[in-house]
């Protein structure tokens, strides 16, 4: 038989019992859709848990910390180890493959004074020229640090908070915008203002202002590596006595989230340990698919009674068209075209179902990203991101494992019914 006419028989076979193939093809489209939308959870969360790190950081950016905490075995505990940064392991890590960029991090503190206004902060040294490769936020007001103008700030836009010493209360009168970073006149001075020694102070340059982003970067100010080199020698009491410098931290680019690891273990080999992004994520994917293992075996269930509802309705089908089955046998038609419209007319139920199943996943998934945040959101656990998210791998394939389940429930009725001597089937039907 031709493709036609396994389509025009299989569709009359099917709406001839029309009541049957609706409560079978429901069967499997609330089997489809109890996969598809458990599924979606565990991507959404995922997915949201990607964008909430890569908002807290790049996930192509490596850290070499000055502290970091290995394990000891003697000790049985983690301790902390105390890591020599020098330009020579900048040099080092520059030579890798994939690593794009590279800077070394150095901080001082320092003490700010506008007014009746104070504050103090934290400011890094970074390499100029490599701000393009860490994902820094645009400037809102101002311009970037360059090397033209060393002794020039920019400062995030929550990292300075000023305060009025002789109010009633420290912090009573102040804020992050009591002093305009770009407009008021602004003194800086490195000295020790706890101490007995009067501070001297000198005018501070702004360059810019970071508009406002959860990184950290949101909470920080910048300048220049070799200023902050200057600074860290001439007012760091341990530099003075020891003349040896060591960066707090080495910041490094890669050029695809893919080589991070690679380019991590490479940093390792050197004999420093790194941190990214990479390894929480790593830590978060394995959660979401045991997670998303799980749901989608419960949706399983669904979809294993929708596939036992379509052998039934397939076997129920056999006893009801013994007559058919022996005319076409007597007429000529071959085993492997029986065989063939029970397996297209079963796909076909399956196909439906999981059409039908994907339209009610897609529906319930718009409800639940539309609404359900607001419950959440009241209850203190909603994190701003979607919680259904249904990709068109996720589509497609349920669509195709629909109509495989489908084909795979109706090959023992589609056997069954190639079994059928047509003597026996035409002597039943009398």
């Amino acid at each position: 038989m031709k493709i036609i006419d396994f389509a025009s028989m299989g569709f009359k076979n099917l709406w001839r019992r029309k009541l049957r193939t609706v409560l079978t093809t429901v069967g499997v489209a609330i089997g489809t859709f109890s996969i598809v939308i458990m599924l979606s959870l565990g991507i959404a969360m995922s997915e949201g848990y990607k964008k909430q790190l890569a908002e807290w950081g790049s996930l192509t950016k490596i850290e070499v910390q000055k502290y970091s905490y290995v394990y000891d075995e003697e000790l049985e505990y983690g301790v902390s180890k105390e890591q020599e940064l020098n330009d020579k392991l900048v040099q080092d890590i520059k030579a890798i493959e994939h690593v794009r960029g590279v800077t070394p991090i150095l901080g001082v503190s320092a003490f700010l004074k506008s007014g009746k206004y104070e504050s103090h902060c934290y400011i890094n040294g970074i390499d100029p020229t490599m701000l393009e490769y860490f994902d820094f936020p645009e400037v809102q007001s101002g311009e970037y640090i360059s090397d033209s103008n060393p002794t020039a700030l920019l400062f995030g836009k929550d990292s300075c908070y000023f305060y009025n010493p002789k109010g009633s209360s420290a912090h009573s009168s102040g804020g992050r915008d009591a002093v305009d970073l770009m407009n008021d006149s602004i003194k800086i001075t490195f000295d020790n203002v706890w101490g007995e020694k009067t501070p001297k102070y000198s005018k501070l340059k702004v360059a810019g202002v970071l508009e406002e982003s959860n990184s950290e970067m949101n909470y920080s100010v910048y300048a220049p590596i070799t200023q902050v080199v200057e600074w860290y020698k001439d007012y760091n009491e341990e530099y003075k006595k020891e003349k040896k410098l060591s960066y707090d931290s080495i910041w490094v680019s890669v050029d695809d989230v893919k080589y991070v690891e690679d380019v991590q273990e490479q940093i390792k080999q050197l004999g420093y340990n790194a941190y990214s992004r990479a390894d929480e994520l790593n830590n978060v994917q394995e959660m979401s698919n045991t997670i998303q293992l799980v749901l989608g075996g419960i949706g399983a269930v669904s979809l294993l009674v929708s596939a036992i509802g379509i052998a039934n309705t397939m076997i129920m089908s056999i006893y009801e068209r013994t007559k058919e089955i022996g005319v076409m046998k007597v007429l000529g038609c071959v085993v492997t075209d029986i065989r063939k419209l029970f397996l297209f007319e079963a796909s076909i139920i399956g196909l439906l179902g999981g059409v039908l199943g994907l339209g009610l996943s897609y529906g319930i998934s718009y409800l639940l990203n539309k609404y359900a945040p607001e419950i959440g959101s009241t209850l203190g656990i909603y994190s701003g991101y979607d919680i259904s998210v249904i990709p068109i791998w996720l589509a497609l394939a349920a669509l195709i494992f629909s109509m495989f389940i489908g084909i795979i429930s109706g090959l023992y009725p589609a056997r069954k019914a190639t079994k059928i001597r047509a003597i026996e089937a035409m002597r039943t039907a009398e």
